[in-house]
């Protein structure tokens, strides 16, 4: 039985090894084939238009997708590379028109071009894979995509959709003027903010100073020590809190020199903060010349 066993998981380990090599092969001619072509897509196809490959699984009564934006039949595609599996053939597809989307940050409505790139899987059947049978995988990818020459050759095709990219509204220069303004004035409050929240807890521990000697020893060594605090980052510097880089005073030390330890460390803190807040201030855009 052992050696039925072993027998066996050589006969599939040399069936499965001359499968990758053919599928291997097939996928190179196929690539040779069609990589770097231009295509019309027959059916409907979705992407997320994000950077990413969207799947598209082609069906009996469509295409499956779970990508949020559909585009009609007809579409314009480069073909960016072909991928052989052991029932399926995907196409690798970047739509030639971008597509414009929408979001809004505070009051403005601004407006993104997007490059839409899709995976149109194909079913096919497992012999034409093993027999390696370019000519009817060809065929059944020409069911959902025709190949043409150049893009020239594609443009003027009848079945090609014409879809363009939709047009910016009017005035959208001025709309990102003011919105570039807006911006700098948002960035600039906040970061006034932040300055004015770290003087005030540096007067704060200014104020309370004790004259203790224990105290005053904790104090020097606790501002020195914060003396180090080096970031330089301005998103760093707007979201920094005392507690995230204060050190914690030696416990062999007393009550005292610990308070001072610490008051010393938050005092130098805020004061450098401060300091280097003041960098942060970004310059408000002019008004465009008349």
């Amino acid at each position: 039985m052992r050696h039925v066993l072993k027998g066996f998981a050589t006969i599939c380990i040399f069936l499965f090894g001359v499968g990758l090599t053919t599928a291997s092969e097939l996928e190179d001619r196929m690539n040779r084939e069609l990589k770097g072509g231009w295509g019309i897509v027959e059916v409907e196809v979705y992407s997320a238009c994000g950077g990413t490959y969207s799947d598209n699984e082609v069906g009996i009564s469509g295409v499956a997708s779970k990508a949020g934006h559909r585009f009609e039949e007809g579409e314009l595609v480069k073909i960016d590379k072909i991928n052989v599996k052991r029932k399926r053939v995907d196409l690798l597809l970047t739509l030639a028109t971008p597509f414009r989307t929408s979001r809004m940050d505070g009051p403005f409505e601004l407006f993104d071009e997007r490059v839409c790139k899709i995976q149109l899987i194909v079913p096919v059947a497992r012999e034409e894979i093993k027999r390696g049978d370019v000519a009817a995988l060809l065929g059944r990818i020409g069911s959902v995509l025709t190949v043409f020459p150049s893009l020239d050759d594609a443009r003027s095709a009848d079945n090609w959709n014409e879809r363009a990219i939709v047009p910016l509204p009017v005035g959208y220069d001025e709309t990102l003027h003011r919105y570039a303004v807006w911006k700098a004035e948002q960035t600039n409050a906040e970061v006034n903010r932040g300055i004015d929240d770290a003087l005030s807890a540096a007067a704060r521990i200014a104020d309370d100073l004790d004259d203790d000697s224990e105290y005053l020893g904790g104090f020097s060594e606790g501002a020195e020590k914060m003396s180090s605090f080096s970031t330089t980052d301005c998103t760093a510097l707007l979201s920094a809190s005392f507690t995230s880089y204060r050190t914690s005073a030696p416990r062999d030390k007393t009550k005292g020199w610990q308070d001072g330890w610490e008051d010393g460390q938050e005092l130098i803190f805020n004061v450098l903060l401060a300091d280097r807040l003041r960098t942060c201030r970004v310059p408000v855009p002019l008004p465009p010349l008349p």
